[in-house]
């Protein structure tokens, strides 16, 4: 019931927006390692800017499939409200964190 109503019109409104998009703009690196993505997420059709605080870049062979493997956590804050998914707010917090997991394999 709870994924469903988060899913709803009051919220996400998947039915009519089924996919959340992030593309970059910047990225900003600390030596060789990405410190922070710049980019526009797009919620419900709403594009605001945001930025991706990378926590952790780790880069190494796959030790299953010995391919070039590369992992990364990152993280974001929003308002529910900038994306016109703020209902019960205040009463339910409108800031939310995002975070984000990401594994590449090479081909």
């Amino acid at each position: 019931d709870f994924n469903g109503h988060i899913q709803g019109e009051d919220f996400l409104d998947t039915a009519r927006f089924p996919t959340a998009t992030f593309r970059s703009t910047r990225v900003v690196f600390e030596g060789d390692k990405p410190k922070s993505v710049d980019g526009q997420l797009t919620i419900k059709g709403i594009t605001r800017p945001v930025t991706l605080n990378v926590t952790s870049f780790t880069t190494m062979p796959h030790p299953m499939l010995k391919k070039p493997t590369l992992g990364a956590n990152a993280f974001t804050m929003i308002k529910r409200s900038d994306f016109n998914a703020a209902k019960f707010a205040p009463y339910v917090a409108d800031d939310v964190r995002i975070d984000i997991a990401v594994e590449a394999i090479a081909p």
